[in-house]
């Protein structure tokens, strides 16, 4: 199955760079590129589309107000936000709003390429960066102790399990973690959907948020 991706960026060039990195790949495919968050809304009225790699800071609409006009419609596409500032505000807002991940605009062509892999497949993605800002004021909220029915999930997880969960908790894709541990891809995305069973977690975020409260 091929993922058809909207790319939305104010920056031409950028853009173009996106597309031919992604349009590489035999499984994506760019059907459209844009250049606000007026035209990245209007865009998918019209357009069959999967996934949006969708600016933060945009003329006409910016990104987070466009993700939630665009996640207001029905059966909506997936949205991972880009930018080249780690704001942790901007952060919240748009996983609040319904992001399905957050990367920065350097992120090397595998990393780019993998993430928009994983949500396509369901999961969330945060860059390594965007993870060290954003989760200790996470946390700064989050209650004093866990819930009992992740304590408990989490006296279940295998030796294997903690250690992709603490990998999580780092920000690292599912292939930085298949290589660190030496097994593969599969392995690891196996691993996560018991992780996220065991603990009730809803996504890859959640279960950052619990690796770095317990210390992981």
């Amino acid at each position: 199955m091929t993922v058809k991706i909207l790319i939305a960026d104010d920056q031409v060039l950028l853009s173009r760079a996106l597309a031919t990195i992604l349009g590489s790949q035999p499984d994506l495919e760019v059907v459209a590129t844009v250049h606000d968050g007026q035209a990245a809304v209007d865009t998918v009225a019209h357009t069959p589309v999967d996934l949006i790699l969708m600016d933060v800071r945009m003329p006409k609409l910016d990104g987070v107000a466009a993700l939630k006009k665009i996640r207001a419609k029905p059966n909506p596409p997936k949205i991972v936000m880009l930018t080249t500032f780690n704001v942790p505000d901007t952060v919240k807002a748009a996983l609040t709003a319904g992001a399905n991940g957050f990367l920065l605009k350097d992120a090397d062509p595998e990393t780019l390429i993998e993430s928009v892999r994983t949500v396509a497949a369901g999961q969330t993605v945060l860059a390594a960066d965007v993870v060290g800002h954003i989760l200790p004021g996470a946390l700064t909220v989050a209650a004093d102790t866990l819930p009992s029915h992740v304590q408990q999930g989490l006296s279940l997880l295998t030796p294997r399990e903690m250690e992709v969960l603490h990998a999580i908790g780092e920000g690292k894709t599912n292939a930085e973690i298949a290589a660190e541990l030496v097994i593969s891809a599969t392995t690891v995305k196996t691993h996560v959907s018991n992780l996220l069973a065991k603990v009730h977690a809803r996504d890859r975020v959640a279960l950052a948020i619990i690796a770095r409260k317990v210390g992981l």
